[in-house]
């Protein structure tokens, strides 16, 4: 049986408060750093990064998006815009919620991901908000 003590509701809240939080913050993120990139492995997508607030703690963030096949075709071009990819991003994963995660570093944060398509291209999208120490 749930536990539906006052405290555990008020900490259930604060988690919700906290994981939309997160969301608006990445959204942020998404519509203000995302830009297309040439990644070091040879992939082409779109990245962008940077700290960002929300209820009142502090992530560093990043949001990516690659291009499925375009690591082994060199001659392979993201055709899709900026704004294309962020309102992808936007309604594939951050409205569908970002869930609470531990990472294998030991430190907590928000992270969703998946397949995202933008006209005839598919690209391998991830967003993450990682909680820095005070």
């Amino acid at each position: 049986m749930p536990n539906t003590t006052p405290a555990a509701t008020t900490r259930t809240t604060r988690k919700a408060d906290q994981q939309e939080a997160v969301q608006v913050a990445l959204t942020g993120l998404v519509k203000g750093r995302l830009s297309k990139r040439e990644f070091s492995t040879g992939s082409k997508g779109f990245f962008g990064q940077d700290k960002i607030e929300a209820g009142g703690k502090r992530y560093q963030a990043q949001a990516q998006a690659v291009l499925i096949g375009s690591k082994d075709n060199p001659k392979m071009r993201a055709m899709a815009t900026d704004d294309q990819v962020k309102a992808a991003i936007i309604a594939s994963l951050i409205d569908k919620g970002v869930p609470a995660k531990e990472f294998i570093s030991g430190k907590s944060g928000f992270r969703a991901q998946g397949k995202v398509q933008v006209g005839d291209e598919t690209y391998q999208a991830s967003v993450q908000a990682v909680l820095l120490a005070k």
